[in-house]
């Protein structure tokens, strides 16, 4: 018994101690550089959270990073990332709908000119914007390729995923359609398509916050949002093309997506310069219901949509973008 005790007490080699301070200590640095790299991001992470739809569970997350977002911004640990979105002409989003001045010519009267928009050439094809939410990834692609091919449209097609007029704390449209709207040299057309993603809680300038489902408030809002945008892009000489949403698989967001394009019609019939491109028809079958496979152009049955219900494959994109474009050759008189 006594030899036993004396094993059990002698100390530990000299070398597996070194071992468990050195692992101690890698352990130590790991932890104080994921911490460090924490409050890095912790505005990201903030940002992100304040980004998920309105309710519960973007609470908890909000509660979660404000603190580290807190502490981060206390030490300046957040102006390297920053300074990098800035560099890279990201962020600029914040949590109410603002719609800047204006910076486009406007004509003092609101009457339409006979022709709305120059016809083009070869040696001066119309700049044309496409761009919107993720519904416009795969059409706004086809209608590249479809309006490229002629020599007489310049397309330009950027997209923003998961994006919308609901939420500006995820991505600010009306700051960058007002920078759009400015550039030189200027586009001629916009095609803009907004929705898929906007069926989410919105928030009045004034801090009201409404829900989507038979919501007069949030109609109203939105309604105000869509009428600024319109107006933002409006510019002499120039179209407008606000493509609306097609029918879904899933029945309560068709009903979402018809009361948003019913907003979409009618505040581009009070407006000349803006022209509502109704896509609802082209994807839905003889009942006029959902359909993944639709008759095409041809007569030819093909698949239209993503088997997630809601986005195009390459042959639904082709659909809706000879459509768009029919719109806008007739606006522009080219045969």
């Amino acid at each position: 018994m006594k030899r036993s005790a004396m094993v059990a007490m002698e100390p530990e080699p000299v070398e597996e101690q070194g071992l468990r301070v050195r692992a101690g200590r890698v352990l130590a640095v790991i932890a104080g550089a994921l911490f460090i790299a924490l409050l890095l991001n912790a505005s990201e992470l903030e940002r992100e959270a304040k980004a998920k739809p309105l309710g519960t569970e973007r609470d908890v997350w909000v509660g979660i990073w404000k603190p580290f977002a807190t502490v981060s911004r206390s030490l300046y640990l957040d102006r390297p990332r920053a300074w990098a979105d800035h560099a890279l002409d990201r962020g600029g989003t914040g949590d109410v709908f603002e719609l800047p001045p204006a910076t486009a010519t406007v004509a003092a009267t609101p009457t339409a000119p006979a022709q709305l928009v120059r016809t083009p050439s070869a040696e001066e094809p119309l700049r044309i914007w496409i761009g919107g939410d993720s519904m416009m990834k795969v059409l706004g692609e086809s209608f590249v390729r479809e309006a490229g091919g002629s020599g007489l449209f310049d397309p330009v097609h950027e997209p923003q995923l998961e994006s919308g007029l609901t939420r500006p704390d995820f991505f600010d449209w009306p700051r960058e359609l007002n920078r759009l709207a400015s550039v030189q040299p200027r586009y001629d057309v916009f095609v803009v398509m907004f929705g898929a993603n906007d069926a989410q809680g919105i928030i009045e300038p004034n801090g009201t916050i409404h829900q989507v489902e038979g919501s007069a408030g949030w109609v109203a809002e939105y309604r105000r949002r869509v009428a600024g945008v319109m107006d933002l892009l409006r510019a002499d000489s120039r179209l407008v093309v606000w493509v609306g949403q097609p029918v879904m698989r899933s029945d309560g967001l068709s009903d979402d997506m018809a009361m948003m394009n019913q907003v979409y019609r009618e505040e581009a019939a009070s407006r000349p310069w803006v022209r509502f491109v109704d896509l609802w028809p082209l994807f839905v079958d003889s009942e006029g219901d959902y359909n993944a496979y639709i008759a095409d152009d041809d007569g030819e049955t093909r698949l239209m949509r993503n088997p997630d219900g809601v986005h195009f494959v390459r042959e639904g994109g082709d659909r809706a973008a000879r459509a768009i474009l029919k719109v806008i050759r007739a606006e522009a008189k080219v045969d």
